[in-house]
């Protein structure tokens, strides 16, 4: 990813083009998938994923998001418009998997994946917690929601990616955030997110989402790989 960067040496200089962009498409990333995850898919959105998705970065450095990309782009181009019965068969999938009120193919919580019990509000929220609140990240639904669903990880992925990239441009120093980054995606994310994504593939009744969490399970894995070579370039500072 870095192949081609140039950093600054000098104290309070802001780093090289190449790594602003890097740290651009990470968060046009997480933005795609916070917000496929979040809640349940509405026209807009699927209109806009419709037109975007083949430009998701990084697939040809991944097998799995680029299998992913196909997937979606198939679900969402077999026609030249997507119709009501479609929108509506893709809310219900998320519905079913996600939501309920069966029990769920496929929790969204990381509690849910760390304990036979699959309680919720267990001592992996807390922990998710406190990685928010390091940042004074406070999930819009902070009480009602577990603080560990997926869209709201992803969602303070992104968020710290835009911190990242103002620090990063300004010169300031951005070696916390990142080692932030590198933690979460070690001590959270990557725990779980596998088997949450296979639930996902092998429960699904929609090319879309078997699509979209296998760009999910791909893309992590690549990122952590991003947070790495950045760690990297900013020691070499």
């Amino acid at each position: 990813m870095l192949d081609s960067i140039t950093t600054q040496t000098t104290t309070n200089q802001p780093v090289s083009e190449g790594v602003l962009a890097l740290i651009e498409l990470r968060a046009y990333a997480y933005d795609v998938l916070r917000r496929t995850f979040a809640s349940e898919p509405s026209q807009e959105y699927l209109e806009l994923m419709k037109n975007t998705i083949v430009q998701f970065p990084f697939a040809s450095e991944s097998e799995d998001i680029l299998k992913g990309i196909k997937a979606v782009d198939s679900s969402l181009n077999r026609s030249t418009g997507l119709s009501r019965q479609d929108v509506d068969g893709l809310q219900w999938d998320y519905t079913r998997l996600f939501i309920g009120p069966d029990q769920l193919a496929a929790p969204p919580w990381e509690s849910a994946y760390a304990n036979e019990d699959k309680l919720l509000f267990q001592k992996e929220t807390l922990e998710v917690r406190g990685a928010y609140l390091k940042h004074l990240f406070l999930p819009a639904q902070f009480q009602q929601e577990a603080d560990d669903h997926i869209g709201l990880e992803l969602d303070f992925m992104y968020q710290l990616c835009l911190e990242l990239y103002e620090k990063a441009k300004s010169g300031e120093s951005f070696q916390e955030v990142l080692e932030d980054q590198q933690s979460f995606l070690q001590q959270h994310l990557l725990k779980w997110v596998p088997r949450f994504g296979r639930d996902i593939i092998n429960n699904s009744t929609t090319d879309f989402y078997k699509g979209m969490a296998s760009i999910l399970m791909g893309y992590l894995s690549l990122d952590l790989g991003a947070v790495e070579e950045l760690l990297t370039v900013n020691s070499a500072n």
